[in-house]
């Protein structure tokens, strides 16, 4: 049965990128992008902001107005906001929630990442003071508690992220004693949109491709590791069992496509460094070493190419909260160019791409990971051609089911909702808390002390000063 599909004509909707849209960028950036295009096929007058515009982005969205918001503040988007029907955003600045909720629009957070299990599993890896550490993730905690009591509706990409926020909004008080009459699935509250993949399949490649012949030999079993280098991912598993696998099979090589995440103030995390420094250690990358480290991230308009031109990708993380509640989004790639994935499992879409043959796992995730289990599987990727077009073969049809199209068919629908309901909510409004926004400016000032110095606290309190208390 064909989809629903939802005429947003008439609707003026906002859409907020947390990210920067550019020529390199990353999932939060690209969902933004896709689902402001979305909105706009179904007849929505979408806006789409942006802290800063890039050279030729507004060439790139025709019919969609484009704004930049700078250094975000309460007043600032509570101004994006202004003669809005709806406005879609992941979690904000404590303050800037307060701010979007007092304005006229109605306000749908997209929860797609939970940011606070990624920060777990991020800042538990890194050194350093841990109470800064702490700190980091508190303030995390405070955006995304705010957002469960102001927002109006809100997205995600799975039903095991489903089930995780449901519990958070039930806690929050957002379920109450009329939902079973409102809405007893909860379907206006919440709807699962998965990142997708465009509904055109990817450019073929001409002429010669970016990794054989490139990077590495013409002759090589090029695996691809694609995405960022984050330290829920387990890249040392992956390349201690290619150092041991290439003693029997020295044509395997591993092409790493961006060592760095494209916003420079972004630190480089603990699974970068080590991979960079452990890969040294071993010799490989040396010319002809086997292994190939891609500094900067590859042009998105560009990443087709490289997958492409692999023989597989590889992906592997460790058996922890962030991998239960997570949606590789790297993976939608992996689908819409029939690339064939080696992974361990965990995850809804990981193991959704095992069960579909588009996918083979390698190791139960564990804390330690497991080189020798990669190995045995890098080993065997180049002695079964067909068993590699069967995955691609999967991997193909299995894309279909994440069209960018098709996916954002519950957003339509809550957006639809949303834009025609009165701004009176339907559950008790929040009285701001006094106590939790004071804490959390005292958090940013602490953190702002600490790594910026205590000069920084001048242009803080200016700006505090001159801000309007929404």
């Amino acid at each position: 049965m064909a989809p629903v599909v939802h005429d947003l004509t008439g609707l003026r909707v906002l859409v907020i990128s947390s990210e920067q849209i550019a020529e390199r960028m990353a999932g939060p950036a690209i969902r933004a992008l896709n689902l402001a295009q979305q909105l706009d096929d179904r007849g929505a007058t979408v806006t789409l902001a942006v802290s800063a515009a890039q050279p030729g982005l507004a060439d790139l969205l025709p019919g969609i107005s484009l704004v930049t918001f700078g250094k975000p503040s309460a007043r600032g988007f509570r101004e994006l906001a202004r003669g809005k029907d709806v406005v879609v955003t992941q979690p904000q600045r404590v303050d800037v929630g307060w701010g979007l909720y007092r304005s006229d629009a109605r306000v749908i957070y997209d929860l797609y990442v939970p940011t606070f299990v990624e920060t777990i599993a991020h800042l538990g890896a890194e050194t350093g003071d841990p109470q800064v550490r702490a700190q980091r993730l508190e303030a995390n905690r405070l955006e995304y508690s705010t957002a469960l009591q102001l927002g109006d509706a809100f997205i995600c990409a799975s039903d095991r992220q489903r089930d995780l926020w449901l519990g958070a909004l039930g806690e929050a008080g957002r379920l109450d004693l009329s939902l079973i009459r409102r809405d007893p699935q909860t379907e206006q509250l919440i709807g699962i949109v998965p990142f997708g993949v465009s509904d055109s399949p990817p450019p073929p490649l001409s002429g010669p491709g970016p990794i054989h012949g490139a990077l590495v030999p013409a002759d090589a079993t090029a695996l691809l590791w694609t995405g960022g280098l984050w330290n829920w991912f387990d890249p040392l598993s992956v390349l201690e069992g290619l150092a041991q696998a290439r003693v029997d099979d020295p044509n395997l090589h591993l092409v790493v496509m961006g060592m760095r995440h494209p916003d420079p103030s972004w630190e480089e995390q603990a699974a970068s460094r080590d991979l960079r420094q452990r890969s040294g250690e071993l010799g490989l990358l040396a010319p002809g070493g086997g292994v190939v480290l891609l500094e900067g991230w590859v042009p998105y308009a560009e990443r087709h190419r490289y997958l492409l031109d692999a023989d597989a990708a590889v992906s592997s993380h460790f058996d922890t909260v962030e991998t239960r509640f997570s949606f590789r989004t790297r993976f939608l790639d992996h689908l819409w160019c029939g690339l064939p994935t080696f992974t361990t499992p965990g995850g809804e879409l990981a193991e959704a791409m095992i069960a579909a043959g588009a996918a083979e796992p390698v190791a139960e995730p564990v804390a330690e990971g497991d080189s020798a289990a990669w190995a045995r599987s890098l080993r065997s990727v180049a002695l079964d051609p067909g068993r590699l077009a069967r995955m691609s073969a999967s991997a193909t049809s299995m894309a279909d089911d994440y069209r960018w199209s098709r996916v954002t068919e519950p957003l339509a629908r809550i957006v639809a909702q949303q834009g025609a309901s009165s701004r009176t909510r339907t559950t008790s409004a929040p009285r701001p808390s006094r106590l939790d926004a004071a804490r959390y400016a005292l958090l940013l000032s602490r953190l702002r002390v600490q790594e910026q110095g205590l000069g920084s606290l001048a242009s803080g309190f200016r700006r505090a000063i001159h801000k309007d208390g929404g």
